[in-house]
C-alpha cells in the first residue's frame, strides 16, 4: 500500500467524523459551484453551520472560494485534493 501523508490522514479523519463536512463534499463533488445558502438549502442546514464547515474545508484545501473578495454570494467548488478525498468517503 502506498504511504499516505500524515497530515492528509488527519484531515481525512476530521472529515469522516463530520457528517456536515461529508455532505458538503458530496454536494460540491457533483461539479456544482454554489453559494453557502444554496448548499444549506440542499442539505437542509442553517447557513451558519455551512459557513463554519466551508471555512474548515477551505483551510484544508478540500474546497476553494472562487470570489474571495465578495462578502455576499461567495462561490465554492471542489479542488483536486477534495476530489481525491471524496474517493475515501
Amino acid at each position: 500500500m502506498k504511504k499516505i501523508d500524515e497530515k492528509y490522514l488527519e484531515e481525512l479523519s476530521i472529515i469522516k467524523a463530520s457528517k456536515h463536512k461529508q455532505n458538503i463534499i458530496d454536494v460540491l463533488s457533483k461539479g456544482n459551484v454554489m453559494i453557502p445558502s444554496e448548499i444549506g438549502q440542499e442539505l437542509n442546514l442553517k447557513t451558519n453551520h455551512i459557513s463554519v464547515n466551508l471555512k474548515e474545508l477551505k483551510e484544508m484545501g478540500v474546497i476553494e472560494c472562487l470570489n474571495e473578495d465578495k462578502t455576499k454570494g461567495r462561490l465554492y467548488c471542489m479542488t483536486d485534493k477534495g476530489t481525491n478525498i471524496k474517493e475515501f468517503l
